[in-house]
Order: structure tokens, then sequence, then C-alpha cells
């Protein structure tokens, strides 16, 4: 019995549009004097402005793709950003072009606990964090130290419920750089 012959035939990409930038734009574009700050309302044309500005370092200023690091704030923002800039590059490339600032940071991370020999850090996921703030909560009410909260709070200690919202403020407390001593001030003040 023959087999039938398999050729891969790599599909043809439709070609991109390239905007024509209006003068601001333009002078984003072809900015290169440092960090600029870019301030636009929503389909303003930010988003193609950046993608044009890192086909303009490649095209015009032969910078390797490769050395091109986009940070956003959203796994979506950052998988679109990739697909048009390589849209608009006509190519792919090995690394991400865009990256989300979590997932950045965390690449860091892990690079250096490689460099030093260490394990790899891990992220918990949500149910594991739940799971490790319950521990902490229930040895706070085995140990009797459920004294240090407040009563009315006390019988919540054990509840699924308490532990998710006490894992979302610490989140978020994290996220925006308050401390213990500024929770513990605001719970005094």
């Amino acid at each position: 019995m023959r087999r039938p012959q398999v050729r891969l035939v790599r599909a043809e990409h439709a070609a991109v549009a390239v905007p024509v930038p209006d003068l601001a734009q333009r002078r984003v574009v072809e900015h290169r004097g440092g960090p600029l700050l870019v301030l636009a309302g929503p389909g303003t044309g930010k988003t193609t402005m950046l993608v044009e500005t890192v086909v303009d370092r490649v095209e015009r200023d032969g910078i390797d793709p490769e050395q091109v690091l986009v940070l956003t704030f959203s796994r979506r923002a950052a998988g679109e950003l990739r697909q048009r800039i390589a849209a608009r590059l006509g190519r792919t490339v090995r690394e991400p072009l865009a990256r989300t600032f979590h997932s950045y940071a965390f690449g860091l991370l892990r690079r250096e606990a490689m460099l030093r020999g260490e394990p790899a850090p891990r992220l918990l996921t949500a149910a594991e964090q739940d799971l490790l703030i319950r521990e902490l909560l229930r040895g706070d009410v085995d140990e009797f130290a459920a004294r240090s909260w407040p009563e009315h709070l006390r019988p919540a200690l054990t509840t699924r419920g308490f532990a998710e919202e006490l894992r979302d403020l610490l989140m978020r407390a994290a996220e925006r750089g308050v401390g213990l001593r500024d929770l513990l001030d605001g719970l005094a003040g």
C-alpha cells in the first residue's frame, strides 16, 4: 500500500494595511529621546502607534526584534500586540515581543533563581492561596490568637468566604504597594 504524500505549504498572509499617522502620531513613532508619555483617549490609535513604533525601530534602526520588549497589563493585550507586531513585520520571532508586567517580573525571578542554582519560584493557584490562608487562620483560632481579631470577625475566621476576601484584600494591597503597617494604621484610624 502506498502512503499518500504530505506537503507542508505556508499559508499566504493577507497584506497588512500600513496606517497613515497624523503629525502627533508621527512624533510618537519617530521619538528617540528616552521615555515618552502618550496621553490619549480610547480609540485614538495608541496601540497602533505602539506597533508602528516597534516596526519603525526594527525596519529603520535595524533593531533585532528579539531585543524589543513591550509591557502591558493584560494577557489579552500582550497577545494582541505580539500578533499585530508580527503581522506588520511579516515574520515571527522566538521571544515574545510583548508581555505583561507580571510575566516579565516572574521571568526575572526565575532567571535569578536559576543563576543561583536555586529551584525556580512557583506561583500559587487561587485555590492554593485560599488553602494557605485558611490554614493560617485555623492556626490563629487553634492557638487562641483569635483574641487579636475584632470580636465581630472571630466567627468568620474559619469560613471559606472570609479566607477568599482576605486573599483578595492582601493581593490588592500588594498591587498598590500598601504594606502591613499601612493596613494596621488604616484599621486603627
